[in-house]
């Protein structure tokens, strides 16, 4: 079970981080550092289709699948943190329904304003999820270890919302390294499960 863990972790991570590279590639003028990761498959865009279900959904279902498998090998008490930390797959799911506008506005059409909820919802829940998770790693002889760093890295997606709500030429280098420490999160609980503390 805990490789399954860990597997989930890597499809989760490569999804998070391989069709970004790949569709920004193909989109003049994207950059990583200022433009978020949806404006990859922003309503009008030439890839926006491909985005949303080749990337963005697929990742959801990772993240799921990451949450239930993970679930598997931590007590009940754990079912808050967990559906916490799901919800970020429900944002891309999300993103993939409801694509945002171009340039990822603050406002905008209905759809866009979805897609944000979604987002908020989902950078929230991740966020929010690792805070949790950590207070129950924190009575888990295999993962206490991780119990401090799983805690400030919640902390840490939590204060980049924040950064997030605001116009910013690091925009996307902000949305980044978010998406870097949640999904670091999980291969490094997946690594750590199969190896052992």
């Amino acid at each position: 079970m805990s490789l399954w863990v860990l597997v989930a972790a890597i499809v989760a991570g490569l999804l998070a981080a391989v069709p970004p590279w790949w569709f920004a590639r193909r989109r003049p003028g994207y950059s990583h550092f200022r433009n978020t990761i949806s404006e990859l498959g922003e309503t009008g865009a030439p890839d926006a289709a491909r985005v949303a279900w080749l990337a963005f959904a697929p990742l959801g279902l990772a993240v799921w699948g990451f949450a239930a498998l993970l679930g598997g090998r931590l007590p009940d008490d754990a079912g808050t943190g967990l559906v916490l930390l799901s919800m970020l797959g429900v944002s891309y799911v999300g993103a993939a329904v409801f694509p945002c506008d171009a340039g990822a506005p603050f406002w905008g059409t209905w759809r866009n304003q979805m897609h944000n909820l979604v987002a908020t919802i989902g950078y929230f829940g991740a966020g929010a999820g690792l805070i949790e998770l950590g207070r129950t790693f924190e009575d888990l002889a295999t993962l206490s270890t991780l119990a401090r760093v799983t805690s400030m890295l919640g902390k840490g997606v939590l204060a980049g919302i924040f950064v997030l709500s605001f116009e910013s030429p690091v925009r996307g280098l902000t949305q980044r390294l978010i998406e870097a420490a949640v999904f670091g999160w999980m291969v490094l609980v997946g690594v750590w499960l199969v190896l052992g503390p």
